[in-house]
This record gives C-alpha cells, structure tokens and sequence, in this order.
C-alpha cells in the first residue's frame, strides 16, 4: 500500500507545470537507461528535449489519455502514470507532432533515422506481434508512461497508481497495454499477474537495448482472470507520418554538403 502522507488522484485538467515536473522526473531516472541512449542518438543531454516531445504534449492534449499522480505532503510530485485512451495515439494531434519534430530537429541524421524507423516501424511492429492487436496501441488502453521519483521507490505508489488506472480500463473493458525496459521489472509484473507477451533486444548504433512487452486483460475479461500491473517506463511508439518524414530526411541527405548539416524534418 502506498505511504500515507501520499496523495493519489486522477488529474482531470493537466496543466503546463505538472508537464515540466513529469519531464523532471523523467529526466532524472532515465540518464543511464541505455533506450534512452539510443533514442537520444547517443547524446544522452537531450534527454530532456526527449521528455518534452513525447511527455507535455501527451499531458496536455484533452481528449487523448489519462494521468494520474501522487503527490507528497509537500505537493511535490513523486510519481505519474500516463495512459493513452482506447482510439488515441501519441502523436495524434498537430500539438504532438510538433513537439516531437522539434525533438527530432535536434538529433543528428543518424539519430533522426534510427529514431523514424526504429520507433515508427520496428516498435509498434513488435507490440502488434507480441500483444495480437492490430495497432495495439491505438487499440489498448495503453501505459506510455509509469515513473516514479527514486527516493519513493519501493513504496507501492506504482501499484496504487495503476489500480486507479485499472479502474478507468475496465470501464472501458480494454487491455492495458505497456512497454518495459529494464529488466528489474520483468519479475515485478509477474508476481503481481502481469502477462509477459514478448521480449526483443534491439540493436542500435550506440547500445542495443531490451524491451519486454505485457497486457493486462479487463477484469470483466470472460475468463474472470483479474491481472494487474506495475512499472518504472514505458516509452510511446509513435506511428503516424513517419514515412513521409523519413522520406525527406532521404532527400535533405541528397542536398546535404557535409556531416555538420542539420535536418529541419517534416512533422512527423
């Protein structure tokens, strides 16, 4: 059970400031995880710019997902868990994309290309796989996001988070979707019911990285089976417009006269 002096709630209107504390948190416990490496193209200083793509527009966009939080006597964020809804997909509005294109201006072309084909393509492909949903995570009630702050680790904040979530999931009778990458967690969900459907080592050119995947059935589910959930990161898979950015990042390529070029990518 989590701590008393915790407080968990629903975050019915997100606001600016609670994206910055999440990209915070984010930060803070990513900087060694080797996904985070590799989607920064090795250069781990625009962790942050990665946080505020994928993150603040994921948060503010009404209508596309669900956040919860937990909060010290303080008010100070300690944890977050951050859900797209059954339908939506991350990045879906104009918002987004932008976002995400800003992030992906930043990295070299080698990590905009890695970035496109390995997180536009290589990813969801898997998670269809893995799960057996098409577009799993446009059809799940999928996790992008579970962290929470180091020194309130181990508190059962996590769990008491999710089972806010699962309550919203099975309303909806939708699987919860999510992607790990540490492999701390991989026994963590288990004990707690949590179905491992996949597991890849993905390559890149600066470290591979693992990824597991689960899915959480309703607990209206015919079969009766209540599962549940907990985990630290779960990185979005981005699908929509990648193919025609990395069309022109083809071609910005072909005008390119040297390493130092910077490509200004479509909206993904």
């Amino acid at each position: 059970m989590a701590t008393a002096n915790v407080v968990l709630e629903r975050v019915e209107h997100p606001t600016g400031e609670l994206a910055e504390e999440a990209v915070k948190i984010f930060s803070a416990l990513m900087t060694e995880d080797p996904a985070a490496i590799a989607l920064t193209g090795g250069d781990i200083s625009l962790l942050p710019d990665l946080g505020n793509a994928i993150i603040r527009p994921a948060v503010l966009c009404q209508g596309v997902g669900q956040m919860f939080t937990a909060r010290d006597q303080t008010g100070a964020l300690v944890g977050f868990t951050l859900f797209s809804l059954p339908g939506q997909l991350v990045p879906s509005t104009p918002q987004q994309q932008t976002c995400l294109s800003h992030f992906l201006a930043k990295l070299s072309p080698a990590g905009q290309e890695y970035y496109a084909e390995t997180i536009g393509h290589e990813v969801p492909k898997l998670e269809d796989e893995s799960l057996g949903i098409t577009e799993a995570e446009r059809n799940t009630y999928w996790c992008n996001f579970a962290m929470v702050r180091a020194d309130y680790q181990s508190k059962g904040i996590a769990k008491a988070l999710f089972a806010l979530a699962f309550q919203e999931a099975d309303k909806l009778g939708a699987t919860v979707g999510l992607m790990t990458t540490n492999i701390r967690n991989v026994s963590i969900y288990e004990k707690i019911g949590f179905t491992v459907c996949g597991h890849r080592i993905m390559p890149s050119p600066w470290v591979d990285w693992p990824v597991w995947l689960f899915a959480r059935k309703p607990e209206a589910a015919e079969n009766g089976e209540r599962e549940a959930i907990n985990c630290e990161l779960i990185l979005p898979c981005p699908t929509s417009g990648f193919d025609e950015w990395r069309e022109n990042v083809s071609r910005s390529r072909l005008r390119s006269e040297g390493p130092q070029n910077r490509l200004r990518p479509h909206t993904p």
